[in-house]
């Protein structure tokens, strides 16, 4: 019999509609060692009432503000939720969200029955109202280890925040969430986690379910410049990876890599551009220009992708310069 206590985390921004189902499906769990975290981002509707009504009922739950010295934002609430926590395992989850009732259990059972894995991913389904109208799946379409950044670099590996369970003393002394990215928050922690070596499972059932169709607590607009730049920013991450001298994938794999990294780049930068100032858009200018020279690109490559980059930082034009579609691996 598993005991090993698992701190569920749990960030929240007015959420009092929705969160008292997200919470009677962490007390539905069959898995009955756990702690559940609350960090409250400045909530201004009644979640503090709904949260305390659950206290009274089961002091497995805890109730937290995040401090006005943190950074506003999810991230921030979930690193503060892993400081608070006591469990050996780890378990980020969404304040809109409803776990399956075997989804601890599950999870548990397969990284104490596989010693060497360091977290274990499940499937999920998306619902707008109750899980009643479940439609879309989020399977991804790589679900094992071998190539793993690779396939995740691509999207073809992917981890929803909450899909996950984590030991908790692979993430010791480490960066977790971002605190500054106000998007690819998720893409970005996950990323880290692999390139240090981190082994996985995803157990191929449906264990909790993610809402949608409502404003979320993370910023995700395609229109917001700020999140844009996150985007921008973690595929630089990505790309110092990739330029640095590493073992784990082969060289030809990296030139592809890299090439596909400047298409997401650039594209990104040309959004940016149309959405912000010049000034703003310098230096993500030369940082692409510093990208483009360290990969093996053919001439006409070079100067198609330098002058369209010249011409979208002057004039907010020139897409069709910088879309070199054969750089996107993803099919």
């Amino acid at each position: 019999m598993f005991n090993n206590k698992v701190s569920i985390i749990i960030p929240t921004y007015n959420r009092a509609h929705l969160i008292g189902e997200t919470l009677d499906s962490v007390l539905a769990q069959i898995y009955t060692n756990w702690e559940c975290i609350i960090v409250d981002d400045g909530s201004i509707d009644d979640t503090e009432e709904i949260i305390a009504s659950y206290i009274k009922k089961d002091m497995r739950f805890q109730y937290y503000h995040r401090p006005i010295d943190r950074q506003k934002g999810a991230n921030a609430c979930r690193n503060i939720g892993y400081e608070l926590s006591n469990g050996e395992y780890i378990k980020w989850f969404d304040s809109d969200d409803i776990m399956h009732p075997d989804f601890l259990a599950k999870q548990v059972q397969a990284l104490e029955q596989n010693k060497d894995l360091d977290f274990c991913a499940s499937f999920s389904k998306k619902f707008i109202k109750t899980i009643d109208d479940l439609n879309e799946d989020f399977y991804p379409e790589i679900t094992f280890d071998k190539n793993a950044i690779y396939n995740f670099i691509i999207g073809k590996l992917y981890f929803l925040t909450p899909s996950s369970l984590w030991r908790k003393r692979i993430l010791e002394d480490i960066e977790l969430f971002d605190e500054t990215l106000y998007n690819a928050h998720e893409t970005d922690f996950n990323f880290k986690r692999l390139i240090e070596g981190g082994k996985f499972c995803y157990l191929e059932e449906v264990l909790f379910y993610v809402r949608r169709g409502h404003q979320s607590i993370d910023k995700e607009s395609i229109n917001d410049p700020l999140c844009l730049q996150s985007q921008f920013d973690y595929f630089q991450k990505v790309y110092q990876f990739l330029n640095s001298s590493n073992e784990v994938l082969e060289d030809a794999k990296i030139n592809k890599l890299k090439k596909y990294v400047i298409y997401r780049e650039v594209n990104f930068y040309y959004e940016i551009r149309n959405l912000s100032c010049f000034k703003e858009s310098i230096n993500n200018f030369k940082l692409i220009l510093k990208d483009i020279a360290n990969v093996n690109l053919r001439f006409l490559e070079i100067l198609r992708l330098f002058f369209g980059i010249i011409v979208i930082l002057f004039f907010k034009k020139g897409y069709w310069l910088i879309h070199l579609k054969k750089f996107d691996i993803r099919r």
